[in-house]
């Protein structure tokens, strides 16, 4: 049997700003090894620093960077004929992937395995220069958190620019954090899997090191004739160009890749980008009047008896969301606090509804009816869980939280700027073209102004293997147009049409139909001919309906200040 290493990648949503349940573990005690060691770590997981070299082109540079890593083991050991291994990280760009692991880990490795013939671990990893866990992460401000809550975003382009120029706060690494440097550290990461699993049989084999064990072994567990370990990946959102940059850079060690909530790579890297991601956004957030109208008052608290179409329920939400632009909304939370709500939090509210339809919709309803009727307590709720991060995460001492938000905003700008071409020059107006709703976000995320000119990339057009598509009908960032553009660049590529709303189809659209179809195409490598279609298990507006989902993108991941555009 063929011994598989994956990586599924997986934006979707950043999770910085939430706490979790296994938030106690010193990092620090991890020394970074250039051998892949993992160490006993939260509660049933395993986690490792990998050194790897900072720059793949200069064999020369002696600079190196640690690769955070933690896993979630298969229920079956490693030599098992079952085992297959599978890692996973949001992507972003420039969000953390352990958030996602420990709280989807084992939703996913549910998803992947077969009972008796496909047992997968599931592996993540903190992207070079994301979050504290590495070595060197990029942080323009230095050691306080402060400056963050002042800053504004031309400040912060200033900042990063010294740090990159002067090489302090790991500002050496920012040119050095683009996709393909990431596509490389994905090869490392699977070349040191393998030589850990090599390593584990020779010690039970023999109880020491052998290199005719050794050989064998390698043989044995990757199963052909190269001895090479291929990649077996999934990857969601923005994680579908590591998948795609991955297949073009390095098409002899693909094993498996499914992508799902796919991101046009050349609208994504050419100037001035997305220009082509929302052109579902406004559709979705019709659906949700539409539905609402449907369904009627009992389940969409924004219906009216009196409501003849959609239209008047969208009518008086305008006209309230008009109101709110003269008289904004003023209360007090339950600690004291001093909130105004303005018209741009309730877009931001809307437009991050549409990312998960299934769980949002109906929460979203009831919140603005009460806040147009003057009770704001669920709107206030939803705005905490948005933009009001944990206080441990913005104020940590000497930036250690578990999963601080500190480091998010430069990630993210360093990764889109090395990727793509600078729009510094596009204003706020030119971007609310692109999407009534949501296109005046897009300033949030693209104009930092800092221009870190990318690497040269070879694109091959045949990967080692066909890729398995996926998407929903209706995707508010990652549209099907989007899959249909890439599938139509890899030859036998198959496409699978989830016919649900949402970001990404696993952990909104979920079905028997479409975790069927990818279990069966990791464990066999086939994709189906054509375009596929799945029917979701459960609607936007369905009432306990239960279905077995994936958390992917937990309803309070959205992070301080990102909006709903992030991948």
């Amino acid at each position: 049997m063929r011994a598989v290493i994956g990586v599924a990648l997986n934006n979707l949503a950043v999770l910085a700003a939430a706490s979790y349940a296994h938030s106690k573990f010193d990092w620090a005690s991890i020394s970074p090894s250039k051998d892949l060691i993992y160490h006993d770590c939260f509660d049933g997981f395993k986690c490792a620093r990998l050194i790897a070299p900072l720059d793949y082109k200069n064999d020369s540079d002696l600079r190196t960077v640690a690769i955070a890593m933690i896993k979630l083991p298969a229920v079956v050991s490693d030599d098992d004929r079952a085992f297959a291994g599978s890692v996973t990280n949001l992507g972003g760009p420039g969000g953390a992937g352990f958030g996602f692991i420990l709280r989807a880990g084992k939703g996913l490795r549910d998803v992947l395995d077969k009972p008796g013939l496909r047992h997968y671990e599931i592996v993540s990893f903190d992207p070079r220069g994301i979050e504290l866990r590495g070595r060197g992460p990029l942080d323009c401000r230095g050691g306080t958190n402060v400056p963050y809550i002042l800053a504004i975003q031309k400040a912060i382009d200033l900042l990063c620019q010294h740090v990159e120029a002067n090489g302090i706060n790991g500002g050496q690494i920012m040119a050095y954090m683009g996709t393909p440097n990431v596509a490389h550290d994905m090869v490392h990461m699977v070349d040191k899997i393998a030589e850990l699993r090599v390593r584990d049989a020779i010690y039970r084999k023999s109880g020491g090191d052998n290199v005719e064990d050794y050989v064998e072994l390698k043989r044995e567990i990757n199963e052909g004739d190269d001895d090479i370990p291929r990649l077996q990946y999934i990857g969601y959102s923005y994680g579908t160009v590591f998948g795609i940059y991955f297949a073009s850079l390095f098409p002899g060690r693909v094993g498996r890749i499914a992508l799902d909530g796919v991101v046009d790579v050349n609208d994504y890297s050419s100037r001035p980008g997305w220009m082509t991601n929302l052109v579902d956004t406004d559709e979705i957030a019709d659906r949700f009047f539409s539905g609402c109208h449907e369904v009627g008052r009992k389940i969409c608290a924004l219906s009216r008896n009196g409501d003849k179409s959609d239209a008047s329920i969208k009518s008086h939400f305008s006209s309230w969301l008009s109101k709110l632009d003269e008289e904004l909304i003023s209360t007090i939370g339950r600690s004291g606090e001093i909130i105004v709500i303005r018209s741009q939090d309730i877009r931001e509210m809307l437009g991050a509804a549409l990312y998960r339809p299934r769980s949002s919709f109906i929460i979203l309803a009831t919140a603005l009816d009460g806040a147009m009727g003057g009770d704001t307590a669920a709107i206030v709720k939803i705005l905490f869980q948005r933009h009001i991060p944990h206080l441990n995460d913005v104020c940590a001492i000497n930036d250690t939280g578990p999963d601080s938000e500190t480091y998010l905003q430069e990630g993210t700008a360093s990764v889109l700027c090395a990727d793509g071409d600078s729009v510094s020059d596009y204003d706020i107006a030119w971007w609310k073209q692109t999407s009534g709703l949501i296109g005046f976000l897009k300033d949030h995320s693209q104009l930092l102004q800092l221009y870190i000119p990318p690497p040269e990339i070879l694109f091959l057009v045949t990967p080692a293997a066909p890729i398995l598509f996926i998407s929903n009908r209706l995707d508010p960032v990652t549209p099907l147009n989007a899959a249909r553009a890439m599938a139509s660049k890899h030859p036998g590529a198959g496409l699978i049409i989830t016919e649900g709303l949402g970001h990404g189809t696993m952990g909104t659209s979920d079905s028997v139909c479409l975790h069927s179809y990818v279990a069966d195409y990791f464990d066999s490598g086939v994709v189906p001919a054509g375009e596929a279609t799945c029917i979701p298990d459960c609607g936007p507006w369905d009432i306990d309906c239960k279905t077995f989902g994936v958390e992917i993108m937990p309803d309070n991941s959205r992070g301080y200040g990102r909006g709903p555009l992030a991948f």
